[in-house]
């Protein structure tokens, strides 16, 4: 099947490890897609949580993980990963609000101790091999230390399912429950979306092990859990507010939004044409292009753009539509239009400079360096943006900043040497004194004092 969204951004695979969920016969494979609508609609829940909870919201990240699986869990400092099957087997933003608290909740506990320090270097790439070699994972009891190869060989690649390095003990559950519930108070919400989703985990429960949802091996679920839940409802004041109609909108539409993209099939059965609401066409249109039928998938969302003219991720949909159809030139009116609605988001930046530069026009390609250029705000650890960086500087003849780029590149990755040189070749390129020849040197630096792994 051909990616989901065409922002995955990681993939890794690795042989000779037989890690649950991901069931391949040689190789396994974790993929994190990037998505602007569905992160913002996430962050737009949390945020109040984190507050609550003592948390920089601009120091926590959600990674949002394709897997069908249901599964949540924490890594590498303050990133929250959350598979797609748990989102859409959320009914209300409340469900999925109360998982995010949980989590937050082994956050701000200091649950991650033992290796977040030395996790917080990393960037997400090598975060990820680290998880999938066995070496690093959140909360709780680790085996065998920090994973030192990565998938190239060496480190603690253990055996089995990943999901034995993710397990929180009972005590550090039943701490970030806790957590979660004093956080949901302090917010003014429900805790009856903790109880609904842990009761949907209790009949996940009383499947054959084998076939349970790996959230269950990594939080185990017990009787007490629920019960405290329900003392705490019981005594919340907030306990039958519903979810205001801004957010169940915004959690329609991401969950319709993932069906489209992940499960079509579905997606078309689920919502029916007789359904004229906002996230039924939007699952359709979504649907209808990832089945082939652009037209008819054009036509759905450019329904929804003649009813919400503003809407920056209907804009941003169908330039995806038109640009992963050879269509770049005209992708590109719609990622404009995105960009100007939304002019916050780096990674509506990204896409619009990758169709600029796929128009092999000479300003499009200085209009898509200065998007670049803007999104490093925000996106600096994109691995995407820095590729499409370096084709850009290099289509200029910039050498100086193509190498810089293409140093940025290797760091993600994790290649030491190769960032040593492109950073090397960059400063003798780059103009003394700007702020380019100083970030090349501090790349230089920044490789030169870190330990050897």
């Amino acid at each position: 099947m051909p990616p989901v969204f065409k922002r995955i951004t990681i993939l890794i695979c690795l042989s000779l490890l037989a890690l649950a969920p991901f069931h391949a016969a040689h190789a396994q494979r974790l993929n994190l897609i990037r998505d602007a609508e569905i992160e913002n609609t996430i962050r737009t829940f949390v945020i109040p949580i984190w507050k609550a909870a003592g948390l920089d919201p601009n120091g926590v990240e959600i990674m949002i993980v394709q897997d069908g699986s249901l599964n949540a869990f924490v890594a590498g400092g303050q990133r929250i990963f959350i598979n797609t099957g748990l989102i859409m087997r959320t009914e209300t933003p409340n469900q999925l609000i109360g998982v995010l608290a949980h989590e937050s909740g082994h956050i701000a506990g200091g649950h991650l101790a033992r290796m977040q320090e030395e996790l917080r270097s990393l960037s997400t790439m090598q975060i990820i091999e680290t998880i999938l070699a066995g070496g690093a994972m959140a909360g709780g009891s680790v085996s065998g230390g920090i994973g030192r190869g990565g998938p190239s060989g060496g480190g603690n690649k253990a055996p089995g399912s990943i999901m034995s390095f993710l397990k929180y003990s009972q005590t550090q559950e039943s701490a970030a429950d806790q957590a979660a519930m004093s956080y949901l108070q302090k917010t003014g919400q429900s805790p009856k979306g903790s109880i609904e989703f842990l009761r949907t985990l209790q009949k996940e429960e009383r499947l054959a092990m084998t076939q349970r949802d790996p959230y269950l091996t990594t939080h185990p679920l017990t009787p007490d859990r629920i019960d405290a839940f329900e003392q705490a409802a019981a005594r919340s004041p907030y306990v039958n507010t519903p979810d205001t109609p801004q957010n169940l909108a915004m959690h329609h539409r991401i969950v319709a939004k993932l069906y489209g993209f992940v499960a079509p099939d579905v997606a078309l059965q689920r919502f029916s044409e007789a359904d004229r609401s906002v996230p039924a066409r939007y699952a359709r249109g979504i649907a209808l292009y990832r089945k082939g039928s652009l037209g008819s998938a054009l036509l759905t969302i450019d329904g929804l753009l003649k009813e919400y003219p503003n809407d920056p991720y209907f804009n941003e949909v169908r330039g995806q539509m038109l640009y992963e159809n050879g269509r770049a030139a005209e992708a590109v009116v719609s990622y404009r239009r995105a960009v100007q609605l939304l002019p916050g988001s780096g990674l509506l930046k990204i896409d619009l400079a990758r169709a600029l530069l796929d128009t092999n026009n000479a300003e499009n390609d200085r209009e898509a360096l200065r998007n670049l250029e803007l999104a490093v705000q925000q996106e600096s650890g994109s691995f995407e943006l820095w590729r499409l960086m370096a084709a850009g500087y290099s289509k200029q003849n910039n050498a100086g900043m193509t190498s810089l780029a293409r140093a940025e590149m290797a760091i993600l990755r994790g290649q030491r040497a190769e960032a040593q040189s492109h950073a090397a070749t960059a400063e003798r390129s780059l103009p003394p004194g700007t702020p380019a020849w100083q970030r090349a040197q501090d790349i230089k630096a920044y490789i030169d004092s870190r330990p050897r792994r």
